[in-house]
């Protein structure tokens, strides 16, 4: 698998924000009227007939909070990031947050106006070049193989068996945000990077991974998990 990943990404001048929208509810946000189109192309096949190169288009229109977009490649603000941008596939979000962040830092600095919410317009076009397949897995046989494989990654973690009260009362799952010792989520998992995630928050996060055709990375430091 090949992707080719062209992205434009620019202060809007012309309003994009509805005038009926609260404005006051989203002070020190981007507000971004993003378009996302991903085209794969299967090698061995007429590249001009349409049929057989099918295109996904996404269109959002997003909120996001100026410190977040500012420092989307911080550790911190990495999970944020990926919920909102949750239709495009981990290895191209990867690649283009750094043109992302960079935009809207320059935003953020040119905003002499003072303005609470900033205006971008961010078009992202992916082509993804695939080898052909020469049978077509039924529904039921893909879902179960996902499964299985679900099910060997999360073996491979270790489990921890404790009490939930011995953890600092700071303490919290990075990916539901449940401190863990108020969760009655009874499994905590421990990943080769050392980081803790409940059991049932990391299986929904490799599934996520799995659908994305992403690496099984750590969604709080993006390291493997195992």
């Amino acid at each position: 698998m090949e992707s080719f990943i062209h992205l434009s990404v620019k202060p809007s001048h012309v309003p994009i924000l509805p005038i009926s929208h609260d404005i006051s509810s989203y002070k020190n946000c981007f507000y971004i009227d993003f378009y996302y189109s991903n085209t794969i192309l299967f090698l061995g096949f007429d590249f001009l007939n349409s049929t057989n190169n099918p295109t996904s288009i996404y269109i959002e229109r997003l909120f996001i909070p100026v410190e977040i977009l500012c420092n989307c490649r911080e550790m911190n603000h990495n999970i944020a990031i990926y919920n909102h941008f949750d239709s495009v596939p981990t290895y191209i979000l990867d690649a283009i947050l750094p043109g992302l962040e960079e935009c809207a830092r320059k935003m953020v600095v040119e905003n002499d106006e003072g303005r609470d919410t900033l205006e971008m317009k961010l078009w992202l076009h992916v082509t993804t070049t695939l080898r052909p397949i020469e049978e077509e897995e039924d529904e039921d046989d893909r879902n179960q193989n996902d499964n299985g494989q679900i099910q060997q990654i999360v073996d491979s973690l270790e489990i921890l068996e404790i009490d939930h009260s011995s953890f600092d009362s700071i303490e919290e799952c990075s990916i539901c945000l449940e401190k863990f010792c108020d969760s009655l989520k009874s499994e905590i998992v421990n990943t080769k990077c050392s980081h803790f995630f409940h059991k049932d928050c990391i299986v929904s996060w490799i599934k996520r991974c799995i659908n994305r055709s992403s690496n099984y990375s750590c969604p709080l430091c993006r390291g493997q998990i195992i």
